[in-house]
């Protein structure tokens, strides 16, 4: 091959490559146009405000609402069509917020700017902010001027802003709230904020959305002459993954969380020193699970007329034995029933209920708390493990709703601390008989109790 041909090859290399950002350039311009269109359509508005770069394009845009209630219903078909479950959400919504939305709402607007490049499919950056408010908040603040002078300034830093990326395919990635750090004083009260690391992050594979939702620091403040309010969040992060009603899961983990409310007549505070939290629903060969534990640490209410403190609590709860179609269909019915799509007789819901009792049921529920004190009671450790289950039975609705307390067994542990015993024997709860049945192990006391068929028993020994 001649190097003239050579030539002719790279030159038309080159200028592929060179003429790359005008295609793909050209084709985010026809997207933006497309989506502007659907936008106009549904009761926005989108204008383009500047244009630039070559190898990386950036634009310039705004957004404004200019009839809610078509942006509202969008974007709750948005919603829907993705999670069809959330339907009856999105019609409770447009039921309750039908009145007066286009008032409260229109004008509110957005300023943007979007960076993309333009040599190879890649994320794409957005950044917005609030821009504008909608006009019926325009007019009251240009009636109070007070308030104005409070709320512009913030309006043009862009203080309201969140940066997203989106992937190339035009789904969300992540969200970030940018950091805010601000004093707004108005009618003698002030609202302080003070953000850091707000983030969401989204990724769907194989039709199951993973996310996370966590806050590096979360301070938020209103203090006024008689009146004085302070939140500080603290390391809070939630990972969760969903595929639908009947398969997700979550974790939940809080460094630390404060609350104080003072005025003159209320002196409250809350501490949370940390909380972890792990949850699951899944749907395993048509039986429904759901499991859930909880551990938080130093809890503490404190007020004018009584200070609880809990160094220590746990929580678990782990139910089975619930058939997953039987539930959709139930959920359905009810659903049904709400939105008034069909006519749901009573007895469709009977029925429903009446085949959750038949296939039966068992749920483990336990609880334990270690170190609580209040001014009547100070307890060192007592828990409490209990399942609760119903075998599967022919019950039917023809029957007395009494006879469900037959189809119910009870077991429960419970474990107290021997000066905790002395301590409700105290207060007379119960009779002193029953406290002597417990079984002594180390420096607790077990107590084990059992409902089958409405009798009562303590460790074997029936209660009359």
């Amino acid at each position: 091959m001649s190097k003239t041909k050579y030539l002719v090859i790279a030159s038309v290399v080159v200028a592929a490559f060179a003429a790359t950002p005008l295609l793909v350039s050209q084709k985010v311009d026809s997207t933006i146009e497309a989506n502007k269109a659907l936008l106009e359509q549904n009761g926005f508005k989108q204008e383009i405000l500047s244009q630039s770069g070559y190898f990386t394009g950036k634009r310039a845009f705004s957004l404004e609402v200019v009839d809610a209630k078509k942006a509202r219903d969008f974007l709750l078909a948005q919603l829907v069509e993705k999670n069809a479950q959330y339907k009856l959400f999105a019609q409770s919504l447009k039921d309750e917020s039908n009145e007066g939305i286009n008032q409260a709402f229109d004008g509110l607007k957005f300023k943007g700017e979007m960076t993309n490049s333009n040599l190879l499919p890649s994320d794409v950056k957005v950044s917005l902010s609030l821009d504008q408010l909608p006009k019926s908040a325009q007019e009251e603040l240009a009636n109070d001027k007070a308030l104005s002078e409070a709320i512009l300034p913030l309006l043009a830093r862009g203080v309201l802003a969140v940066d997203m990326t989106f992937t190339s395919d035009q789904k969300l990635k992540d969200l970030k709230l940018r950091d805010i750090k601000e004093e707004i004083k108005a009618e003698g009260s002030t609202l302080s904020i003070n953000t850091e690391k707000q983030l969401l992050t989204l990724n769907e594979r194989g039709g199951v959305i993973q996310g996370v939702v966590g806050v590096g620091k979360q301070n938020l403040g209103v203090s006024g002459e008689m009146f004085m309010l302070k939140s500080e969040l603290k390391d809070f992060i939630y990972n969760f993954s969903y595929k639908d009603d009947l398969n997700n899961q979550g974790d939940i983990s809080i460094g630390k969380y404060a609350l104080e409310i003072n005025d003159e007549y209320t002196n409250v505070k809350f501490d949370l020193g940390s909380l972890k939290a792990i949850s699951s629903v899944e749907d395993v060969k048509k039986d429904l699970q759901v499991k859930a534990d909880y551990m938080l640490d130093n809890i503490a209410v404190l007020n004018s007329t009584d200070d609880i403190k809990l160094e220590k609590l746990f929580a678990k709860l782990f139910l089975r034995g619930i058939n997953s179609d039987t539930m959709k269909k139930v959920q359905a019915d009810y659903n049904a029933l709400l939105l008034g799509t069909t006519t749901v007789e009573d007895q469709v819901l009977i029925d429903d209920f009446v085949a959750l009792v038949n296939h039966g049921i068992k749920v483990d529920l336990g609880i334990a708390f270690k170190g609580l004190s209040m001014d009547m009671l100070t307890l060192k450790d007592v828990s409490v493990d209990t399942t609760l289950e119903i075998a599967q039975n022919s019950y039917s609705d023809k029957q007395s709703p009494l006879a469900l307390v037959g189809l119910l067994d009870i077991t429960s542990k419970v474990k107290v601390h021997k000066d905790d015993r002395a301590t409700l024997e105290a207060m007379g709860l119960t009779s002193a008989e029953d406290f002597a049945l417990g079984k002594p192990e180390g420096d607790f006391f077990i107590y084990e109790i059992a409902m089958k068929k409405g009798a009562i028993s303590v460790n074997g020994q029936v209660i009359q």
